[in-house]
């Protein structure tokens, strides 16, 4: 039985872009994509956590690379498309990570009142708008290939009641799964595949530590007795990157230890 073409030559198909790549999930997708020996370029807000991981990982340049942009600012986000392009070539696969969750300010009132207009924006314009973003500035390289990989990830928050996350990171996230199944069905027919990781509470800079109320509170709820780890997302992740992912597209992958199930 004949091997399906993407199967067969993988040498333009190992670049990928991952934003929000400097700590917590971000990261662990980063350290597991470079394991697997993909050129990884990735991004975050601040050059600081950027700097910070590129001295954790200590990769050559020609197999790493790293910047700090807006991924709100489709201008910044096509510049840096134009970098990677003039180091590598054309990303093969995309990671919509970054994303941003503001904290509850008063926990007796509720949250949508103390959701500024900007807040709202903010939050949207990151999490929901910069997948997109980075989605429609992709896919005409990927279309012209035939080949592509764009995962977004996603939240429980935006599948299930959120019990901890705001109105505004709900939203975006679950209007995540809702572009994933519209790209998912645009693209299929090319060769690009497009999924979504949903995890659960996962331990990072994000969440805090495991000792705070709100963790502890969440721990509770979670039937297998502990927190994810970023490499058991980013497993996930190397997984629908692959070839052998090539039947998943319009998928959401729920990853929280059995909290959710769809």
């Amino acid at each position: 039985m004949p091997k399906p073409a993407e199967l067969r030559d993988q040498s333009d198909r190992r670049i990928a872009l991952i934003t929000g790549g400097a700590r917590g999930i971000g990261f662990g997708i980063v350290r597991r994509f470079l394991a697997d020996g993909f050129q990884v370029a990735f991004v975050a807000t601040r050059a600081e956590h950027v700097e910070h991981a590129l001295d954790i990982l200590r990769y050559p340049v020609d197999q790493l690379y790293g910047d700090a942009i807006d991924v709100a600012r489709p201008s910044e986000v096509g510049r840096f498309l134009d970098r990677v392009r003039a180091r590598w070539g054309e990303i093969a696969v995309l990671v919509n990570n970054a994303g941003v969750s503001p904290k509850r300010v008063d926990q007796d009132a509720p949250w949508l009142s103390q959701t500024s207009i900007e807040e709202w924006a903010r939050v949207i314009d990151v999490n929901l708008s910069g997948p997109f973003t980075l989605t429609r500035l992709l896919a005409p390289t990927m279309i012209a290939k035939g080949y592509g990989r764009i995962i977004n990830v996603g939240s429980l928050a935006g599948r299930a009641m959120p019990l901890i996350a705001g109105p505004h990171y709900a939203a975006s996230k679950a209007g995540l799964v809702g572009l994933t199944r519209a790209a998912a069905r645009d693209l299929a027919p090319h060769g690009i595949t497009v999924n979504c990781i949903a995890p659960g509470r996962v331990l990072s800079d994000m969440t805090g530590s495991a000792e705070t109320e709100v963790n502890r509170s969440a721990l509770s709820r979670i039937p297998v007795g502990r927190f994810g780890t970023a490499e058991e997302v980013a497993h996930v992740a190397a997984f629908l990157a692959s070839p052998m992912a090539g039947f998943i597209t319009g998928a959401t992958i729920d990853i929280t230890g059995g909290e959710f199930a769809a």
